[in-house]
Formats: C-alpha cells, sequence, structure tokens
C-alpha cells in the first residue's frame, strides 16, 4: 500500500499526539476506574508505537545510506575567529 510522503513523514508525530491526548483524558476525564485505565493503556500504547516508528525509520534510513555507500555528513568546524 503507499502512503503519502507527508503522512508518511509525520506517523511518529501522530502517533504521539494521539498517545498525549489519551494520556489528558485520562488525567482530566473523571471516568469510571476501568475506562480511566484504557486510556492510559492506549496512550502507553501510541507512545511506545511512535517510539518504535521513530527508531526503525532512522535505522532503515542509516543502513539504506550504508548500503549506498553514503556516509552521513562530517560536522564542518567553524573557522571564522
Amino acid at each position: 500500500m503507499w502512503i503519502p510522503k507527508p503522512i508518511y513523514d509525520h506517523a511518529p508525530v501522530f502517533w504521539f499526539l494521539l498517545g498525549a491526548l489519551f494520556l489528558a483524558g485520562g488525567i482530566y476525564l473523571n471516568f469510571a476506574d476501568g475506562l480511566r485505565a484504557a486510556y492510559y493503556v492506549f496512550a502507553t500504547f501510541c507512545f511506545a508505537h511512535a517510539a518504535w516508528t521513530f527508531f526503525a525509520r532512522r535505522r532503515s534510513c542509516r543502513q539504506r545510506d550504508i548500503e549506498l555507500g553514503e556516509q552521513p555528513p562530517e560536522p564542518v568546524e567553524n573557522t571564522e575567529s
């Protein structure tokens, strides 16, 4: 399945914001204990999925760069005084 690049690039941010909304909802809204626990569990899932997606994509990009023979750019020293 093809996903447009802007959506693909912002997927970890979407999961992080969704987790933040569920965490805030669990804290703010006055639910029964069972529903509040479900909000916390779903928030934890969203945060974990955001981190997993971010690090998996970063690892994939690094492996692709190494396979293509491209090294990450070295930091440039400032020579101006």
